[in-house]
């Protein structure tokens, strides 16, 4: 697939993005319910997109009713530790993206508890070849497509932008349409299951750790397939533009080297972090609504 040109992107330090990280002037509380489904938008609701021996995958797809046949896209991949979660946590950032133009296919894939590493990479890689190939069903720009993912599933399309021809996450059908996407948003995300924090931290909770529950192996006996689930290790000059998207109380300095990769090798990034903000933030006033923006704004640049 061709890809235009990347534009340059710049660092902008999280202070000066005052729009999108203000402080909040009260302390926060959880984000209200997800909104109803406005007249204005259209939604599909758990359309099977595969088949595996485990379970049926389904995705929730909304898009505007205006705008025509040709909208941006993006496939959203809900959190959980690649053991737990559902779509259903991510129905209010799919349904404001959808609000701000996108077609957004919110998706599940097989949890750690169903199948392990690398089922949710693969089922991944599934939907966005499904959303392709399903383009003027959906209305949308088969060549703007995004990927945007929280926690774990900020790791899994991180595995989307860095790997999406290696042959062991090609499953099901569609076999010969891309799962590349024109850019990613990686939020809380971890971009490197092998680095000496993480290990540290395998090492201290051993079957206890969600590598453990998800990877079925502790990391002394499987190196190997700790650093094969990690998008460190395929970043390369195709992996396209990535946002890092994170709470100022949430490691920000974990999106430090796959930022440096990506500027090594000539590919667009950049980070967003939210005043105040800790792990799941973006699931919370004020937060929610800066994600967003904040990931709007990007996509503007990206998918067009």
């Amino acid at each position: 697939m061709k890809m235009g040109k990347l534009l340059p992107i710049v660092l902008v330090p999280a202070i000066s993005l005052a729009a999108l990280a203000q402080s909040p002037q009260s302390p926060a509380k959880p984000a209200p319910p997800a909104p109803a489904i406005l007249d204005s938008i259209r939604a599909e609701l758990n359309i099977v997109y595969g088949h595996t021996p485990e379970q049926e995958l389904k995705m929730d797809v909304y898009r505007p009713k205006t705008g025509g046949d040709k909208l941006p896209a993006c496939v959203l991949v809900h959190g959980g530790g690649w053991v737990g979660g559902d779509k259903e946590r991510f129905t209010p950032l799919a349904i404001g993206l959808a609000q701000r133009g996108y077609v957004v296919a919110n998706i599940e894939y097989r949890v750690g508890p169903v199948a392990k590493y690398p089922a949710a990479v693969q089922d991944c890689n599934l939907a966005v070849r499904f959303v392709r190939a399903e383009a003027q069903r959906f209305g949308l720009d088969p060549n703007r497509l995004g990927a945007w993912g929280g926690s774990a599933g900020g790791h899994l399309v991180g595995m989307l932008a860095a790997a999406p021809t290696e042959e062991k996450f090609i499953t099901g059908d569609n076999h010969n349409v891309s799962a590349k996407v024109q850019a990613t948003v990686v939020m809380a995300g971890p971009m490197e299951l092998n680095n000496e924090k993480a290990i540290e931290n395998y090492r201290q909770q051993k079957e206890q750790s969600y590598g453990f529950k998800w990877i079925g192996k502790l990391y002394d006996d499987a190196p190997e397939l700790y650093r094969e689930a990690s998008p460190m290790t395929y970043l390369d000059k195709d992996s396209g533009p990535i946002l890092f998207l994170t709470g100022s109380l949430d490691n920000p300095s974990r999106d430090t080297p796959p930022m440096d990769k990506l500027k090594s090798l000539g590919v667009p990034t950049q980070q967003v972090v939210l005043t105040d903000g800790k792990h799941g933030c973006w699931m919370q006033v004020p937060w929610q609504e800066q994600c967003l923006e904040a990931v709007d704004t990007f996509f503007k640049s990206y998918l067009k």
